[in-house]
């Protein structure tokens, strides 16, 4: 069965430069044949994240974004991980129902992965997207979803695609101005209290969405009181992409460094693929991030730098 291969944007401007130019970049493309050598032997599924989509959509440089484009949508085939909020419903409701001793169809192989691009925010549907799509367009984006991931990356649509940059980076601001007035009031608290905190930070931030999950499975539940102490305690702990983004947070708050906009992006991806891709290939900060929260092992995923320790 063919592994699943996660690759942050580093390793994919690695990628672009060996398909650019072999003679000016020989290891990235060395890189580039054993990736393409690994797929064709249908080793790896490579998908991306909203996180690698919109880097490359950022690029300026139109040469440079329909290279990366090319490289992406190559070696991906167009396939991507699903949106943060199908992937929260789906484990929080598998765990609930574990919990309760709930009968549930298991969702089907891979229900993380998606062939259409979009679906990296969110799943599609007239009413969450604000537009319908007939299902003969949907059906043509499904079965050449390289293809139309490769025309919305290289689309020339300057204005717009400038205003989605301005407004992530606007809403990314005001996270990170959130952020760095926690850090300053738990400081000096240990790793410990500063992990219940994120928890609680979490249970606050996800309420409605846990208690409208556990009514779907048939429970009875209006209020925090109905979910009890035990298990609001236990889901930011157990459930994989809450557990890898307190652990990741967490982390990532304790430096000294100031947080940037690249820093939130590259944790929500991680906390979303991590538990999900047999190996993470990722720079050393935030791998290291991942190790020192033993997420690698607790989540049986092989943590690694270089497309070269592959």
């Amino acid at each position: 069965m063919a592994k699943i291969l996660y690759l942050d944007q580093n390793a994919w401007v690695s990628l672009a430069r060996g398909a650019w130019d072999k003679g000016s970049y020989p290891k990235e493309h060395a890189q580039l044949v054993k990736i393409v050598t690994a797929l064709q032997a249908q080793h790896f599924v490579v998908p991306l994240s909203f996180a690698n989509i919109y880097e490359t959509s950022k690029i300026n440089d139109p040469i440079r974004r329909i290279n990366m484009a090319r490289t992406q949508v190559t070696i991906s085939k167009g396939c991507v991980f699903r949106g943060r909020r199908r992937i929260l419903g789906e484990t929080l409701s598998s765990y609930l129902a574990s919990k309760f001793s709930i009968a549930r169809e298991p969702p089907e192989e891979n229900w993380f992965l998606s062939n259409l691009w979009f679906e990296s925010v969110a799943d599609y549907s007239p009413d969450t997207f604000g537009v319908a799509t007939s299902d003969r367009v949907l059906e043509y984006m499904r079965s050449n979803p390289a293809r139309v991931l490769f025309d919305y990356l290289t689309a020339d649509d300057g204005d717009a695609r400038l205003e989605r940059v301005r407004r992530f980076s606007a809403g990314s601001a005001a996270i990170i101005a959130g952020i760095e007035a926690r850090r300053a009031i738990v400081a000096t608290e240990p790793l410990a209290l500063r992990k219940r905190a994120y928890s609680a930070r979490l249970m606050i931030d996800e309420l409605d969405f846990i208690l409208a999950t556990g009514r779907r499975l048939g429970l009875d539940w209006n209020s925090v009181s109905d979910i009890g102490s035990s298990l609001i305690r236990s889901i930011p702990v157990d459930v994989p992409i809450l557990a890898a983004e307190r652990e990741l947070a967490v982390r990532l708050e304790d430096q000294a460094k100031p947080i940037a906009e690249n820093d939130l992006r590259d944790m929500s991806a991680f906390a979303l693929v991590l538990p999900l891709a047999d190996i993470v290939i990722g720079e050393k900060a935030f791998i290291n991030l991942a190790i020192q929260a033993r997420l690698g092992k607790t989540r049986g995923t092989r943590l690694l730098t270089s497309i070269d320790e592959l």
